[in-house]
């Protein structure tokens, strides 16, 4: 059965998050381009605030792709490898992000398969995830522009990420029902990555740079979350058609 969402813990993440992102912004915040990565950021945040909040307020993963959680903190893993060594980069706010990034993703994926796994869809989460991790690995390794592992497993989780929400595309056309916990979590995640277009769009406006690599897998990831937003309404749709029958 579908859960309406309290709107209250919404907010109050959202206002969480906000101060966050407040912070950030007055402190580090000095050009256009950046305040859009910051924004950004914070509906990364809020994605994660929002999923926690389902996590710990319904007692229950349901709706949510385990699979597709392990590929995120395999991401960010992969990705501020260069953490120990960089630590200094950008100060306070880029370093504390990747904290928070690798931290958050793994606590997701230990409640998904620990203290929640009785609610898991467990036989119909079941997108093997080596068929992408392997053929992005494999595509780093050709489209890396240094032969460093730092630079290769910075690319490889820049694709690894375009299409980390397969398994969760996969296990929303298995299901019928998905609670508001679950459209917030996606609304938000598919906002941040298009607040990420966004800024390659404004480099590239004002300085004619792009990153061939990182561009590409932003338009695979919004085309992605496209389809992932087709299903869910589609799945609200015949909700309500549902409820309307009941009704009458």
């Amino acid at each position: 059965r579908s859960r309406s969402v309290p709107f209250e813990e919404i907010a109050f993440a959202t206002r969480c998050c906000w101060a966050t992102f407040y912070v950030d912004f007055c402190c580090c915040c000095t050009s256009k381009m950046f305040a859009i990565r910051v924004f950004g950021d914070f509906l990364h945040v809020l994605s994660f605030a929002v999923l926690l909040a389902k996590l710990w307020r319904t007692k229950s993963c349901a709706g949510i792709s385990g699979k597709s959680q392990i590929l995120y903190a395999i991401v960010f893993t992969m990705r501020y490898l260069d953490l120990p060594v960089n630590i200094s980069a950008d100060a306070f706010y880029l370093s504390s992000m990747k904290v928070v990034y690798i931290a958050i993703s793994f606590m997701i994926v230990y409640m998904i398969y620990g203290p929640y796994k009785k609610t898991y869809y467990r036989d119909q989460d079941v997108l093997y995830n080596e068929f992408l991790v392997v053929p992005c690995f494999v595509l780093a390794l050709y489209s890396s522009y240094d032969a460093s592992p730092i630079e290769v497993l910075w690319t490889f989780s820049i694709f690894l990420e375009a299409i980390a929400i397969i398994p969760q595309l996969d296990l929303l056309c298995k299901i019928e029902l998905v609670d508001g916990y679950v459209v917030c979590y996606l609304l938000a995640l598919g906002l941040y990555r298009a607040m990420y277009l966004l800024k390659w769009a404004w480099l590239y406006y004002t300085t004619s740079y792009y990153e061939p690599n990182a561009l590409f897998a932003s338009f695979v990831q919004i085309t992605l979350f496209a389809l992932v937003f087709v299903r869910v309404f589609t799945m609200k749709q015949r909700e309500q058609k549902s409820i309307y029958r009941v009704v009458v």
